[in-house]
Protein backbone atom coordinates (compact mmCIF):
# COMPACT_ATOMS: atom_id res chain seq x y z
CA UNK A 1 0.00 0.00 0.00
CA UNK A 2 0.89 3.14 -0.98
CA UNK A 3 2.07 5.57 1.75
CA UNK A 4 1.65 8.60 -0.50
CA UNK A 5 -0.71 9.04 -3.14
CA UNK A 6 1.63 11.80 -4.39
CA UNK A 7 2.33 11.11 -8.34
CA UNK A 8 6.34 11.45 -9.04
CA UNK A 9 7.27 11.10 -12.98
CA UNK A 10 10.36 8.89 -12.67
CA UNK A 11 12.51 9.54 -16.09
CA UNK A 12 15.34 6.78 -16.00
CA UNK A 13 17.25 7.53 -19.36
CA UNK A 14 20.81 5.51 -20.88
CA UNK A 15 22.54 6.01 -23.66
CA UNK A 16 23.45 2.65 -25.33
CA UNK A 17 27.22 3.60 -26.76
CA UNK A 18 31.10 2.67 -26.18
CA UNK A 19 33.84 4.50 -25.43
CA UNK A 20 34.46 7.56 -27.33
CA UNK A 21 38.05 8.06 -26.90
CA UNK A 22 41.48 6.10 -28.36
CA UNK A 23 39.76 3.11 -26.78
CA UNK A 24 36.36 2.23 -27.23
CA UNK A 25 36.07 -0.72 -25.01
CA UNK A 26 34.54 -4.16 -25.54
CA UNK A 27 30.81 -5.15 -26.46
CA UNK A 28 30.78 -7.49 -23.97
CA UNK A 29 32.09 -4.98 -20.95
CA UNK A 30 30.97 -1.91 -21.94
CA UNK A 31 27.19 -2.68 -23.71
CA UNK A 32 26.21 -6.36 -22.85
CA UNK A 33 26.93 -7.19 -19.69
CA UNK A 34 26.11 -4.13 -17.82
CA UNK A 35 22.87 -3.80 -19.78
CA UNK A 36 21.68 -6.81 -19.35
CA UNK A 37 22.62 -6.15 -15.26
CA UNK A 38 20.47 -2.70 -15.69
CA UNK A 39 17.36 -4.99 -17.06
CA UNK A 40 16.66 -7.11 -14.04
CA UNK A 41 16.62 -4.55 -11.86
CA UNK A 42 13.88 -2.63 -14.26
CA UNK A 43 12.19 -5.41 -14.54
CA UNK A 44 12.09 -6.68 -10.95
CA UNK A 45 10.52 -2.93 -10.44
CA UNK A 46 8.57 -2.97 -13.52
CA UNK A 47 10.09 0.22 -14.15
CA UNK A 48 10.70 1.41 -18.15
CA UNK A 49 13.66 3.05 -19.28
CA UNK A 50 14.96 5.07 -22.37
CA UNK A 51 17.86 3.61 -24.16
CA UNK A 52 19.36 6.13 -26.51
CA UNK A 53 20.88 3.68 -29.16
CA UNK A 54 24.20 4.97 -30.83
CA UNK A 55 23.52 4.00 -34.38
CA UNK A 56 26.57 5.72 -35.61
CA UNK A 57 28.65 3.37 -34.20
CA UNK A 58 26.99 0.92 -34.95
CA UNK A 59 26.84 1.98 -39.11
CA UNK A 60 30.41 1.80 -38.76
CA UNK A 61 30.78 -1.92 -37.35
CA UNK A 62 28.33 -3.01 -39.62
CA UNK A 63 30.21 -2.06 -42.34
CA UNK A 64 33.58 -4.16 -41.13
CA UNK A 65 31.67 -7.22 -40.52
CA UNK A 66 32.39 -7.95 -44.29
CA UNK A 67 35.83 -8.61 -43.04
CA UNK A 68 36.09 -9.12 -39.51
CA UNK A 69 34.03 -12.34 -37.42
CA UNK A 70 34.74 -10.50 -34.67
CA UNK A 71 33.21 -7.51 -35.32
CA UNK A 72 29.89 -9.34 -36.73
CA UNK A 73 29.36 -11.71 -33.32
CA UNK A 74 29.24 -8.00 -32.08
CA UNK A 75 27.07 -6.60 -34.39
CA UNK A 76 24.67 -9.49 -34.11
CA UNK A 77 25.11 -9.88 -29.72
CA UNK A 78 23.66 -5.63 -30.06
CA UNK A 79 21.15 -6.35 -32.03
CA UNK A 80 19.49 -9.08 -30.45
CA UNK A 81 20.11 -7.31 -27.13
CA UNK A 82 18.49 -4.13 -28.38
CA UNK A 83 15.14 -6.64 -29.11
CA UNK A 84 15.24 -7.78 -26.06
CA UNK A 85 15.15 -4.41 -24.63
CA UNK A 86 12.39 -3.41 -26.82
CA UNK A 87 10.39 -6.60 -26.42
CA UNK A 88 10.73 -6.09 -22.38
CA UNK A 89 8.71 -2.64 -22.88
CA UNK A 90 11.05 -0.17 -22.97
CA UNK A 91 11.73 2.68 -25.69
CA UNK A 92 15.15 2.91 -28.54
CA UNK A 93 15.35 6.60 -29.23
CA UNK A 94 18.11 7.74 -31.80
CA UNK A 95 21.70 9.00 -30.14
CA UNK A 96 24.20 10.32 -32.68
CA UNK A 97 28.02 11.07 -32.34
CA UNK A 98 29.39 12.24 -35.81
CA UNK A 99 33.16 11.79 -35.20
CA UNK A 100 32.30 7.30 -35.42
CA UNK A 101 32.85 8.53 -39.01
CA UNK A 102 36.51 8.78 -39.02
CA UNK A 103 36.78 5.88 -36.19
CA UNK A 104 39.50 3.44 -37.01
CA UNK A 105 38.60 -0.30 -36.08
CA UNK A 106 41.71 -1.91 -34.57
CA UNK A 107 41.25 -5.18 -35.91
CA UNK A 108 43.69 -6.96 -33.35
CA UNK A 109 41.71 -6.00 -30.28
CA UNK A 110 38.37 -6.05 -31.82
CA UNK A 111 38.31 -2.62 -30.67
CA UNK A 112 37.82 1.38 -31.90
CA UNK A 113 40.15 4.10 -32.11
CA UNK A 114 37.71 7.37 -31.76
CA UNK A 115 40.95 10.13 -30.91
CA UNK A 116 39.93 11.73 -34.11
CA UNK A 117 37.15 14.24 -32.69
CA UNK A 118 37.00 17.21 -35.29
CA UNK A 119 33.21 16.39 -36.79
CA UNK A 120 32.06 15.62 -33.02
CA UNK A 121 28.61 17.27 -33.46
CA UNK A 122 25.91 17.01 -36.24
CA UNK A 123 26.63 20.73 -36.99
CA UNK A 124 30.22 19.90 -38.06
CA UNK A 125 29.80 17.53 -40.98
CA UNK A 126 27.82 17.97 -44.52
CA UNK A 127 24.71 17.57 -45.27
CA UNK A 128 25.33 14.84 -47.16
CA UNK A 129 26.18 12.93 -44.05
CA UNK A 130 23.66 14.07 -41.83
CA UNK A 131 21.28 12.71 -44.04
CA UNK A 132 22.91 9.44 -43.99
CA UNK A 133 23.33 9.02 -40.50
CA UNK A 134 19.80 10.15 -40.03
CA UNK A 135 17.97 7.86 -42.36
CA UNK A 136 20.51 4.44 -41.21
CA UNK A 137 19.41 5.16 -37.67
CA UNK A 138 15.62 5.12 -38.64
CA UNK A 139 15.75 2.52 -41.03
CA UNK A 140 18.05 0.17 -37.86
CA UNK A 141 15.65 1.24 -35.04
CA UNK A 142 11.98 1.04 -36.61
CA UNK A 143 13.46 -2.65 -37.78
CA UNK A 144 14.47 -3.64 -34.53
CA UNK A 145 11.18 -2.53 -33.10
CA UNK A 146 9.13 -4.20 -35.91
CA UNK A 147 6.61 -1.15 -35.91
CA UNK A 148 5.49 -2.34 -31.83
CA UNK A 149 6.73 0.61 -30.50
CA UNK A 150 7.72 4.23 -31.88
CA UNK A 151 11.15 5.50 -32.13
CA UNK A 152 10.24 9.15 -32.53
CA UNK A 153 12.97 10.40 -29.58
CA UNK A 154 16.57 11.79 -29.49
CA UNK A 155 19.42 12.75 -27.75
CA UNK A 156 22.29 15.13 -29.04
CA UNK A 157 25.64 13.27 -28.52
CA UNK A 158 27.67 15.66 -26.31
CA UNK A 159 24.65 17.62 -25.72
CA UNK A 160 25.32 19.81 -28.09
CA UNK A 161 21.87 20.80 -28.96
CA UNK A 162 23.00 23.69 -31.48
CA UNK A 163 22.42 24.39 -34.18
CA UNK A 164 19.52 22.90 -34.35
CA UNK A 165 18.41 24.07 -37.57
CA UNK A 166 20.56 21.47 -38.93
CA UNK A 167 18.84 18.26 -37.88
CA UNK A 168 15.19 20.19 -37.36
CA UNK A 169 14.38 18.71 -40.79
CA UNK A 170 15.21 15.27 -40.40
CA UNK A 171 13.02 15.35 -37.08
CA UNK A 172 10.26 16.51 -39.21
CA UNK A 173 10.94 13.71 -41.74
CA UNK A 174 11.41 10.89 -39.06
CA UNK A 175 8.52 12.07 -36.56
CA UNK A 176 10.77 12.39 -33.62
CA UNK A 177 9.10 14.41 -31.50
CA UNK A 178 10.59 14.48 -27.86
CA UNK A 179 14.24 15.51 -27.01
CA UNK A 180 16.26 14.84 -24.14
CA UNK A 181 19.33 16.77 -23.94
CA UNK A 182 19.14 19.95 -22.05
CA UNK A 183 20.94 20.46 -18.63
CA UNK A 184 18.82 23.15 -17.30
CA UNK A 185 21.55 26.16 -15.67
CA UNK A 186 24.45 24.78 -17.97
CA UNK A 187 26.64 26.77 -20.31
CA UNK A 188 29.36 25.81 -22.82
CA UNK A 189 31.20 28.27 -24.89
CA UNK A 190 33.22 27.35 -28.20
CA UNK A 191 33.36 28.31 -31.72
CA UNK A 192 31.94 24.42 -32.77
CA UNK A 193 30.87 23.05 -29.03
CA UNK A 194 28.65 25.26 -27.46
CA UNK A 195 25.05 25.27 -25.70
CA UNK A 196 23.30 27.74 -23.19
CA UNK A 197 20.61 26.19 -21.20
CA UNK A 198 20.89 28.84 -18.60
CA UNK A 199 17.73 30.01 -18.70
CA UNK A 200 15.97 26.36 -19.77
CA UNK A 201 13.03 25.69 -17.63
CA UNK A 202 13.49 22.95 -14.40
CA UNK A 203 11.75 19.88 -13.31
CA UNK A 204 8.87 19.49 -16.14
CA UNK A 205 8.78 19.08 -19.29
CA UNK A 206 7.88 21.82 -22.30
CA UNK A 207 7.26 22.11 -25.67
CA UNK A 208 9.91 23.91 -28.30
CA UNK A 209 10.45 24.95 -31.90
CA UNK A 210 13.67 26.24 -33.09
CA UNK A 211 15.98 25.23 -29.88
CA UNK A 212 15.51 22.86 -27.37
CA UNK A 213 17.25 25.10 -24.73
CA UNK A 214 13.73 27.25 -25.43
CA UNK A 215 10.02 27.13 -24.60
CA UNK A 216 7.86 27.76 -27.07
CA UNK A 217 4.01 26.76 -26.18
CA UNK A 218 3.18 26.72 -29.63
CA UNK A 219 6.36 24.70 -30.67
CA UNK A 220 5.71 20.83 -32.33
CA UNK A 221 8.58 19.11 -29.83
CA UNK A 222 8.64 18.54 -26.45
CA UNK A 223 12.27 18.84 -24.20
CA UNK A 224 12.53 16.61 -21.04
CA UNK A 225 15.40 18.30 -19.24
CA UNK A 226 17.92 16.53 -17.23
CA UNK A 227 17.35 16.51 -13.56
CA UNK A 228 20.25 18.50 -11.75
CA UNK A 229 21.11 18.22 -7.79
CA UNK A 230 23.50 20.59 -5.65
CA UNK A 231 25.32 18.62 -2.78
CA UNK A 232 26.31 21.53 -0.23
CA UNK A 233 28.94 21.08 2.33
CA UNK A 234 28.59 18.04 4.91
CA UNK A 235 27.17 15.67 2.15
CA UNK A 236 29.65 17.15 -0.35
CA UNK A 237 32.19 16.41 1.82
CA UNK A 238 31.21 12.62 2.66
CA UNK A 239 30.46 12.56 -0.48
CA UNK A 240 34.37 12.78 -2.07
CA UNK A 241 35.31 10.78 1.58
CA UNK A 242 33.65 7.70 -0.23
CA UNK A 243 34.91 8.20 -3.53
CA UNK A 244 38.37 8.42 -2.57
CA UNK A 245 38.47 5.28 0.03
CA UNK A 246 36.10 3.12 -2.36
CA UNK A 247 36.87 4.01 -5.73
CA UNK A 248 39.03 0.90 -6.34
CA UNK A 249 37.30 -1.63 -4.46
CA UNK A 250 36.11 -4.04 -7.16
CA UNK A 251 32.13 -2.97 -6.14
CA UNK A 252 32.55 0.88 -7.09
CA UNK A 253 34.96 -0.07 -10.46
CA UNK A 254 32.70 0.51 -13.67
CA UNK A 255 31.94 -2.25 -15.87
CA UNK A 256 32.94 -0.43 -19.31
CA UNK A 257 36.50 -1.03 -20.43
CA UNK A 258 37.16 1.72 -22.74
CA UNK A 259 38.48 5.39 -22.50
CA UNK A 260 36.98 8.43 -22.31
CA UNK A 261 36.40 10.89 -25.05
CA UNK A 262 39.10 14.07 -25.37
CA UNK A 263 39.47 16.28 -21.97
CA UNK A 264 39.08 19.11 -24.54
CA UNK A 265 35.83 17.58 -25.63
CA UNK A 266 34.89 16.85 -21.79
CA UNK A 267 35.58 20.25 -20.57
CA UNK A 268 33.65 22.56 -19.65
CA UNK A 269 34.20 26.63 -19.36
CA UNK A 270 31.91 27.99 -17.44
CA UNK A 271 32.78 30.36 -14.65
CA UNK A 272 33.12 29.20 -11.35
CA UNK A 273 30.69 31.31 -9.07
CA UNK A 274 30.95 31.44 -4.86
CA UNK A 275 28.51 28.29 -3.88
CA UNK A 276 30.93 26.11 -6.24
CA UNK A 277 33.39 26.51 -3.56
CA UNK A 278 31.37 24.59 -0.76
CA UNK A 279 28.53 23.07 -3.10
CA UNK A 280 28.73 20.51 -6.06
CA UNK A 281 26.45 20.93 -8.65
CA UNK A 282 25.75 17.78 -11.13
CA UNK A 283 23.38 16.41 -13.61
CA UNK A 284 21.30 13.38 -11.78
CA UNK A 285 22.76 9.98 -12.86
CA UNK A 286 22.65 6.64 -11.86
CA UNK A 287 26.35 5.85 -12.42
CA UNK A 288 26.92 8.47 -9.65
CA UNK A 289 24.63 6.90 -7.00
CA UNK A 290 26.18 5.46 -3.46
CA UNK A 291 25.33 5.33 -0.17
CA UNK A 292 26.16 9.21 0.33
CA UNK A 293 23.86 10.47 -1.93
CA UNK A 294 20.77 7.63 -1.62
CA UNK A 295 19.47 9.85 1.22
CA UNK A 296 19.50 13.16 -0.65
CA UNK A 297 17.66 11.54 -3.80
CA UNK A 298 15.28 10.65 -1.17
CA UNK A 299 14.68 13.97 0.30
CA UNK A 300 14.85 15.18 -3.70
CA UNK A 301 12.04 13.31 -4.55
CA UNK A 302 9.69 14.37 -1.79
CA UNK A 303 9.96 18.26 -3.12
CA UNK A 304 9.84 17.65 -6.88
CA UNK A 305 7.68 15.47 -8.93
CA UNK A 306 9.66 15.03 -11.92
CA UNK A 307 12.91 13.93 -11.85
CA UNK A 308 15.05 12.73 -14.91
CA UNK A 309 18.23 10.53 -14.55
CA UNK A 310 20.56 10.83 -17.45
CA UNK A 311 23.23 7.46 -17.33
CA UNK A 312 25.17 5.01 -19.00
CA UNK A 313 25.17 0.97 -18.79
CA UNK A 314 29.06 1.42 -19.18
CA UNK A 315 29.12 3.77 -16.66
CA UNK A 316 27.09 1.50 -14.04
CA UNK A 317 29.32 -0.44 -10.85
CA UNK A 318 27.58 -2.99 -9.12
CA UNK A 319 26.94 -0.01 -6.33
CA UNK A 320 24.91 2.23 -8.40
CA UNK A 321 22.96 -0.94 -9.32
CA UNK A 322 22.36 -1.61 -5.69
CA UNK A 323 21.38 2.13 -5.06
CA UNK A 324 19.03 1.92 -7.91
CA UNK A 325 17.34 -1.34 -6.39
CA UNK A 326 16.81 0.33 -3.30
CA UNK A 327 16.19 3.41 -4.61
CA UNK A 328 12.86 2.13 -6.61
CA UNK A 329 11.89 -0.14 -3.94
CA UNK A 330 11.40 2.85 -1.71
CA UNK A 331 9.68 5.19 -4.01
CA UNK A 332 7.14 2.46 -5.40
CA UNK A 333 6.46 1.62 -1.84
CA UNK A 334 5.84 5.46 -0.93
CA UNK A 335 4.59 7.03 -4.42
CA UNK A 336 2.22 6.74 -7.24
CA UNK A 337 5.11 6.20 -10.41
CA UNK A 338 4.56 6.98 -13.72
CA UNK A 339 6.45 7.33 -16.86
CA UNK A 340 6.21 9.43 -20.48
CA UNK A 341 4.06 8.58 -22.82
CA UNK A 342 5.87 10.41 -25.44
CA UNK A 343 2.83 10.71 -28.03
CA UNK A 344 3.46 14.53 -29.16
CA UNK A 345 3.22 14.84 -32.38
CA UNK A 346 0.78 12.36 -32.88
Amino acid sequence: MKTNNTAKEILLTFDYEMFLGNRSGSVDKCLIDPTDKLLGVLSKHKIKAVFFVDTTYLLKLEEVTIESIQAKNDFDKIINQLRDIADRGHYLFHHLHPHWLDAKYLKDINQWDLSNNKRFTLGSIEESARAKLFEYSHNLLTKIVENTKKTNGYRFGGLFVEPFSSVKKYFEKYKIFNEFSVVPGEKRNGKTLYYDFTNSPKQRSYKFEDSPAIENNHGQFREYPISVIRIYRLRKLFNGIYYRFNKNKENNKIYGDGSSVSAEINYQKQKRNLADYYSMKMPLSVELLNPVLLPYLKKTIQKQNYIHFLSHPKLLTPVSLDCLDLFLSQVNERYNISFPSFTIGE
